[in-house]
């Protein structure tokens, strides 16, 4: 039997691929499913629970459990079947701010290829306000106005602008994406300890509206998120679909020398088989 050694060596490669792919897994999700009549506590898995601080000011401003049957303007976001969004509403005299915190527990993002996904929607958005949210290195969430704290990534509308803003390393981004009532789903790469890539869809149909590229701001792991509703005033403001997925890599996978070793042993045997036949 006469065997082919560049057959050999590229089926055993194969193997060593297959047996050393690495696999994409959702290590942390929440949506307002996961929750019955308010918006409040540890909904889903893998996160911190959620804590929220308030300044009403000489208005109003807070979070509640919205649903599309009494809420016309939650679209595209809402969870199904129950309809529901994680709600947010900054209005009436003086300067109003709600934020929401949430830590990622053992789930930071730390590593290359790490992807933290959200999607969120909202109506007009009054001069000097703005709806967003903000990944951070630690939790810091003492008094209102510490959303942005040891920020190192923040997306969001500022009211007066035209379009959607990046706040990284760089700087103030203008993405050059309008303003939409129609929502957006987000999703957040890691691609090494100070760059990212952020892709951003409609929440209509998902299709990819951009990608960027970017640099960080700060330094450190991203271990939680802050969303912000900071005196938008004309309307409310949604949130829903948080999630963080890891790369995992299988941990059967053989030593380099192992690798060596087998196709030593192919290579042995493609000569003895030549020299037989």
């Amino acid at each position: 039997m006469k065997l082919n050694m560049k057959h050999l060596i590229t089926a055993t490669l194969l193997t060593v691929a297959c047996q050393s792919q690495a696999s994409v897994i959702t290590v942390a999700q929440d949506d307002a499913n996961n929750y019955g009549t308010q918006w409040s506590g540890n909904g889903g898995t893998g996160f911190d629970a959620w804590d929220y601080i308030t300044d009403s000011a000489n208005g109003s401003a807070g979070s509640f459990l919205a649903n599309q049957s009494s809420n016309n303007d939650l679209n595209n976001i809402a969870s199904n079947p129950s309809g529901n969004g994680w709600g947010t509403y900054a209005n009436g005299d003086g300067f109003n701010q709600f934020e929401a915190y949430r830590g990622f527990g053992g789930n930071s993002l730390t590593t290359a290829g790490e992807i933290l996904n959200l999607s969120l929607e909202h109506g007009e958005v009054t001069q000097g306000g703005a709806v967003g949210f903000v990944l951070r290195n630690q939790n810091i969430h003492n008094v209102i106005g510490d959303y942005n704290q040891q920020s190192r990534f923040e997306f969001g509308f500022l009211g007066g602008g035209l379009n959607y803003s990046i706040f990284d390393g760089q700087g103030v981004i203008d993405t050059g994406i309008g303003y939409t009532d129609g929502g957006l789903n987000v999703s957040f790469t890691l691609l090494s300890a100070d760059l990212y890539q952020f892709d951003i869809y409609s929440a209509l149909d998902n299709s990819l509206i951009q990608t960027r590229n970017g640099s960080l701001n700060g330094s450190g792991s991203i271990d939680s998120i802050s969303l912000y509703n900071r005196d938008a005033e004309l309307s409310n403001a949604y949130f829903n679909n948080l999630s963080i997925l890891h790369t995992v890599v299988p941990t059967s996978v053989p030593e380099p020398s192992t690798y060596l070793l087998m196709l030593s042993a192919l290579f042995s045997l493609a000569v003895r088989s030549r020299r037989k036949a």
